[in-house]
């Protein structure tokens, strides 16, 4: 009994010694697709999801919703532990990501939640997950992404954190996206896009031009691809790291046809992480290097047509409002970070 018990406890602090020696963290972000709780809030329209609406949201399926989210989070590391910083789109409030964590295996890691009180008329928000073991908390902010100027309609807030990391001390300012939707035409809703991208790449100027070695991480669901005028030109995210001041290493995963989100021309990919110079090009302190970014494509959260044999993301719900107690339209995404 004595031995067992010794060795349990040697290889307990072998694992912990391999998960700090590994100077590494991980920076997830998922749409996780209409994460609603099953209370009303007057202030939105929220009714879909409710008991009594014809989608019979109630908190059996608001359990399972939880319990598939974090099945996914809990994938995205393998053999390791659950992400460091995970993003958020489409979830309703803080609560539901406080439940998140109170609930499920999430409660492992000491994290803080963050969300956005946007303008939304559905109520969806944007959000963040992050360790205070490992971050200490700075600042937050929520910038306005809807323009006046084009019409009445009205987009989620971008959430705008800023951490310092314990161990090497840099600050790292964090931006969580969820730009408006294509639903009306592409080209229609691009200028709603682009002036979304305008806001980020404002701060982000802002932010160098007071400190030039600061680290950036812009994240969302931007509703366009890496190739797309809103990312690639006005946010100057670019596809490399050759004289670039972001760099979006998700270019070259939608030039190789992988993807986030399926719709009737295959996969694209909508969800991003971006990083900035002060990242892919630092030597000390957190630091991106190349090849370091994922897709979160695994055979659980896909559904397979078993006539055709495509595959897409498992729903919560289909088009039909028929529930099959899926994971989200969207797959999630994540980086490594060194230090």
């Amino acid at each position: 009994m004595i031995k067992r018990i010794f060795l349990y406890t040697s290889l307990l602090c072998l694992n912990s010694f391999y998960m700090f020696s590994q100077k590494e963290i991980t920076v997830m972000f998922y749409n996780v697709e209409n994460f609603f709780d099953t209370m009303d809030n007057p202030k939105t329209s929220d009714e879909e999801y409710l008991p009594g609406s014809p989608l019979k949201w109630d908190e059996q399926k608001y359990k399972n919703k939880m319990s598939r989210i974090s099945q996914v989070i809990d994938s995205s590391v393998a053999g390791k532990a659950l992400p460091d910083i995970i993003g958020f789109c489409e979830i309703e409030n803080k609560q539901v990501l406080n439940d998140l964590v109170l609930k499920t295996q999430l409660k492992a890691r000491n994290y803080t939640a963050l969300c956005t009180t946007g303008l939304d008329e559905r109520g969806i928000n944007v959000g963040l997950l992050f360790d205070k073991t490992l971050f200490d908390f700075q600042d937050v902010k929520e910038l306005n992404a809807t323009n006046p100027a084009l019409g009445e309609y009205k987009t989620r807030n971008i959430l705008f954190v800023t951490l310092k990391h314990k161990i090497t001390m840099d600050p790292l300012y964090l931006f969580v996206n969820h730009w408006p939707s294509r639903r009306d035409g592409e080209k229609e809703t691009e200028p709603k896009r682009l002036y979304a991208a305008k806001i980020v790449k404002a701060k982000v100027d802002e932010i160098l031009k007071t400190n030039p070695q600061a680290k950036i991480l812009v994240m969302g669901d931007l509703n366009d691809y890496p190739t797309n005028n809103s990312v690639y030109s006005t946010l100057s995210a670019k596809d490399n790291m050759n004289n670039a001041i972001l760099f979006n290493p998700f270019y070259q995963l939608h030039k190789k046809g992988q993807g986030t989100h399926a719709g009737r021309e295959g996969w694209y990919v909508f969800d991003q992480i971006i990083v900035n110079k002060g990242l892919f090009g630092a030597t000390k302190g957190l630091q991106y290097k190349n090849n370091q970014a994922f897709i979160l494509k695994k055979d659980f959260v896909l559904f397979k047509n078993k006539r055709t044999g495509e595959e897409k993301p498992n729903r919560t719900y289909g088009s039909d409002n028929k529930y099959y107690n899926g994971y989200s339209d969207h797959l999630a995404i994540y980086i490594k970070l060194n230090y």
